[in-house]
């Protein structure tokens, strides 16, 4: 690059800055492992700090109540009872709906389909009279039953004894047991035909069945989990912004350099323009007599250096009017004065230069 143009850092290496950072955990990582490690000031230390604080936190601490104590006689009891009592108030809700609107459901479903309705209602009326009758037989029946008996009982000889009526009351009992069974077992039916059929009032009015099947409690359980990560990274977030950091400051470094370098150039051909231009009027010097106002900075740097001419530049273009009124009404004197202590010369040269130095910059 040239003098005056930044020079670009060096191409950023990803194989090499993935071998240093790995390279560099590796020689760090017994270091990192003892601190981790100590029960002083490691993973043990920060454990029992935290089973200490949590034991704390639960238990108490000189007579402070800890979670356990507040849970169990505080706020577990205020919670349940508030429980309890939303419970009861929406329960005591849930069945004001449902009397103030079962029946209007109920009958609302029914003469949606009437056909259907009028046959339950025959159907129920059938079961609840057989139900109704319980184990007793039906007049026809019994007669026929009676009738069957003593007719097998006829055929053999027999029908006239003790032991005749006995077996007659006895198939008579055992008929009117099946009959009540299958009296039962209708009535079942039928109850489950108007469950089926029917429509529930809980879930029509409340969009929920009157009754639900029994729900499993769930404990969830949760599990610490100590498994440390990857221990070695090459790809590292902060190796990767280091390096990233180092590259963007030596290329501000560089643009930096390059910048100072040209305004050093720029001062250096603006300054040897001023001595070349004061090289010339320091010629035409010699053959002409110097002008007014130029005494204590002809004494300071001598009649043939040019920057006696620089200083006057300043003091009569740019330097305050005070300094200037002053200079002209005692310079002539005091350069006389100067001639003869030159321990004095140094300082103010020294001022004189900085003024001229500020030439550079107008």
């Amino acid at each position: 690059m040239g003098m005056y143009s930044p020079d670009a850092p060096e191409p950023r290496n990803y194989a090499q800055e993935t071998r240093d950072t790995l390279q560099t955990q590796i020689d760090l990582a017994p270091d990192k492992f003892a601190a981790e490690v100590s029960d002083e000031y490691g993973r043990p230390a920060y454990a029992q700090l935290d089973l200490r604080v949590l034991r704390e936190v639960m238990m108490g601490k000189d007579g402070q109540p800890g979670l356990l104590e507040l849970y169990e006689q505080d706020i577990m009891p205020r919670l349940g009872q508030a429980e309890a009592n939303a419970r009861r108030v929406a329960r005591e809700a849930d069945i004001q709906d449902v009397e103030d609107l079962g029946v209007r459901a109920t009958e609302a479903f029914r003469a949606a389909n009437p056909e259907q309705a009028a046959l339950m209602s025959e159907l129920n009326r059938q079961a609840m009279s057989d139900l109704e009758a319980g184990a007793s037989l039906p007049p026809d029946l019994a007669r026929e039953m009676e009738q069957q008996v003593r007719s097998a009982q006829a055929s053999r000889g027999m029908g006239f004894g003790m032991a005749d009526v006995g077996q007659e009351a006895l198939v008579k009992g055992l008929q009117a047991e099946q009959l009540q069974r299958r009296r039962q077992a209708f009535a079942q039916q039928i109850a489950g035909m108007n469950a089926a059929t029917a429509q529930d009032p809980f879930m029509a009015i409340l969009g929920r069945p009157g009754l639900s099947a029994g729900q499993a409690g769930m404990i969830a359980g949760q599990g610490q989990g100590f498994n440390p990560g990857n221990v070695f990274n090459p790809e590292s977030a902060y190796a990767g912004s280091l390096y990233a950091n180092n590259y963007a400051g030596q290329l501000n470094a560089n643009i930096a350099g390059a910048n100072n370098m040209s305004a050093l150039g720029g001062a250096a051909l603006g300054a040897g323009g001023d001595i070349i231009g004061a090289g010339m009027m320091s010629s035409a010097m010699k053959a002409a007599p110097p002008p007014p106002g130029c005494w204590v900075a002809r004494e300071v740097y001598g009649n043939d250096n040019p920057k006696w001419m620089m200083f006057r530049r300043w003091l009569f273009n740019i330097g305050p009017a005070w300094l200037r009124k002053l200079y002209m009404k005692h310079g002539e004197r005091f350069a006389e004065w100067l001639s003869k202590n030159e321990w004095l010369k140094p300082v103010i040269r020294k001022f004189m230069d900085s003024k001229i130095n500020s030439l550079q910059s107008v």
